[in-house]
């Protein structure tokens, strides 16, 4: 599988074969993970080749949360993705993660970065010639889609545990990409399963007894690393 990314947020199993453009450490690591720069031609590349796309429409904006906005979705009005998609009959499979939101404490958001004294600029400028733009048209403070500007954040403690969520596969039909209005109640449903998926995740997971890591790490290191059980979707 192939994927896309920086601004919107894409993963892949497979080198994308294409140099670097100069955005520095990040750019490096997501090239290294298989990751590609998000765009109309290479997504047409991709999905042209029958490849399979991971996507975060969110992109860095959500990725670069401020305080008080955990697990919330920061995708942008348009549908975009969805006509794009249509033109090459693909299935869209929505997914719900959720986990390291909570493995994480923020000590200082992006906002509150930018606002130090004296460093806060110096950081601003540094985001700016460093890393690709955050999404934009997803928020309603226009400074924070200027720069990726990664937040202050420490480990609230032992990892939290990841669970996911797969919605049903929405095929997409050729005829999507000329109709804006079917594409548009698409995107909404895509976008509305996704944080259902995660209120339902958060809400489960309490049935978890192994969810803190003070419990499953010790339990897989006697297992011999064997994955700790879960909640039953039957219980």
């Amino acid at each position: 599988m192939r994927g896309l990314a920086h601004p919107a947020i894409f993963s892949s199993s497979r080198s994308s074969g294409g140099g670097g453009r100069g955005v520095g450490y990040f750019e490096a690591m997501l090239t290294e993970w298989g990751a590609v720069p998000v765009g109309p031609r290479n997504f047409h590349r991709l999905l042209s080749a029958g490849e399979s796309v991971l996507l975060f429409p969110g992109g860095a904006r959500e990725a670069a949360k401020l305080k008080g906005e955990a697990y919330k979705l920061f995708w942008p009005d348009r549908e975009e993705f969805v006509r794009f998609a249509a033109r090459f009959g693909a299935t869209i499979v929505p997914f719900a993660a959720v986990g390291c939101e909570d493995s994480l404490r923020l000590v200082l958001d992006a906002s509150e970065l930018a606002a130090l004294p004296l460093i806060g600029p110096a950081l601003t400028a540094r985001a700016r010639g460093s890393t690709p733009p955050a999404r934009r048209g997803v928020s309603a403070n226009a400074s924070l889609e200027t720069d990726f500007l990664l937040p202050l954040a420490v480990p609230s403690g032992p990892p939290d545990r990841m669970y996911f969520k797969f919605g049903a596969p929405i095929k997409l039909d050729p005829s999507l990409a000329s109709d804006r209005a079917a594409a548009d109640a698409i995107y909404r449903d895509v976008k509305a399963e996704v944080e259902a998926g995660i209120a339902w995740l958060r809400a489960e997971r309490a049935r978890d007894p192994y969810r803190g890591g003070a419990v499953r790490l010790p339990y897989e290191a006697v297992a011999g690393g064997r994955q700790a059980p879960t909640f039953s979707l039957d219980d």
